[in-house]
This record gives C-alpha cells, structure tokens and sequence, in this order.
C-alpha cells in the first residue's frame, strides 16, 4: 500500500477538512475490517471448542441436535467422534482427524491474528495522521481568523 505524502501547510481549512473526512473514511473501513477479523477468529476458535467436546463423545451413543438450517434440526448421533468434515473455503469440505483439524484452525487463527496486527496497526498510523490534519485545520483557522482580524482593523 503506498501512502501519497501531502504537505499540509499548502492546503486550506476546506481542502485539509476534505483530507480529514478521507482518512477518517478510511478509519472506518479498517476498523470495521477489524471487527470482521475478530469475528472469524472467534468463529474459529469455537471450531476448536466443539472439536474438542465432540471427542469427548461416545461413538454412536451420545444424542445430539444436528442443524439443517438456522432454526431447523434433526437427531442425530456421532458416528466417529475422531473424524470431522472441515469447510476449507469455497465450497470444499474435506475430512479431517481431530488434530488435523485442531492445526487446519490454529493455522486460520494465527493467519488471523497476523492480519489484526497489520490492520491495527495502519489504524493507529491513520488516527495519527487524522490528529495532525486536526491540529493543522485548526491552525489554519486561527490564522485565517488573523489575517481578517488584522485585514479589518487596517
């Protein structure tokens, strides 16, 4: 990503406002990027969770719920609780053993997590660059209240 270098004493209050809205735009965006990272991880990490509770089960002997749709399902029981059908993205599922599935979600997890620091990190870079193009709108302000003080009294 290559950032374009504005020299901010060469802009007006409306041009510098205008770089402001942008960047706080920007904010926005990768905030809400954020968010959807943190929600994947979490779907992941109770991917985990539920591998680990369906081992715990007996083959064939524990009843379970399993869901058809979001408010539909049928009874169901685990026929191996060693083996799991794992969405790997794009419409492919594939079976997995327990810790072949558990390292499939760690390695999603610490993709994750490398991606959340990028991004945290571009929004700390932006919130500072938005703080300084705050400071500049005001002292353009200030100097443009200034000149038309200094132009009045003349």
């Amino acid at each position: 990503m290559s950032a374009q270098k504005i020299d901010l004493t060469k802009l007006n209050p409306e041009q510098l406002t205008m770089v402001k809205q942008q960047f706080d735009q920007e904010l926005q965006h990768f905030s809400q990027s954020l968010q959807a990272l943190n929600v994947a991880r979490t779907k992941f990490r109770e991917c985990k969770d539920d591998i680990e509770s369906t081992q715990k089960l007996e083959n064939g002997k524990q009843e379970l719920l399993v869901p058809l749709s979001g408010s539909l399902y049928v009874k169901g029981y685990v026929k191996d609780s060693q083996k799991f059908t794992v969405d790997v993205g794009t419409g492919y599922y594939v079976e997995k053993t327990a810790s072949e599935a558990f390292e499939f979600y760690d390695k999603k997890i610490a993709k994750l997590n490398q991606e959340s620091v990028q991004i945290q990190n571009i929004i700390k870079e932006k919130s500072q660059s938005s703080m300084a193009i705050e400071g500049h709108i005001r002292q353009a302000a200030i100097a443009l209240h200034e000149q038309q003080k200094t132009a009045s009294s003349s």
